[in-house]
């Protein structure tokens, strides 16, 4: 398996930042790329559409205070299998907090490591930066 991990500091309360990442159906205020997200007939399902038209089904497999782990029901225009995946808000101190989001997948066949490891690095890089200036104001 391979194994991607981004953090972010933010001088915002851990609080704060998931009452903007939280909703696991509301991410398209700060993910970079998203378009639009669905309710694929309940809650734990969701299709994200990016701005590229591509989308992505995604099963949320756990969640609490600060978490969502979740895994690609079908990877969609991503070339991975196996993908899970964690996105965590911890608390830091006083007025600072850091998202850690990590994944876990193999590249699918015949695509080259370095290529998925540098796609889903940048875009949850892009990402917690979009994160960054949402709440930057």
């Amino acid at each position: 398996m391979r194994t991607v991990v981004k953090k972010q500091h933010f001088s915002a309360p851990a609080d704060t930042v998931w009452e903007l990442v939280g909703d696991f159906f509301g991410l398209t205020a700060w993910m970079h790329g998203g378009a639009r997200v669905d309710r694929n007939g309940d809650e734990r399902i969701r299709t994200v559409t990016m701005h590229d038209g591509a989308q992505i089904v995604e099963r949320l497999l756990g969640e609490g205070a600060h978490f969502h782990h979740y895994r690609f029901d079908d990877p969609g225009p991503v070339p991975v299998r196996d993908f899970t995946a964690r996105f965590t808000v911890i608390d830091s101190g006083p007025e600072q907090s850091e998202i850690e989001w990590t994944a876990t997948f193999e590249p699918a066949p015949g695509v080259p490591e370095e290529a998925v490891v540098a796609a889903v690095g940048g875009l949850y890089q892009a990402s917690l930066e979009n994160i960054a200036a949402v709440l930057a104001g």
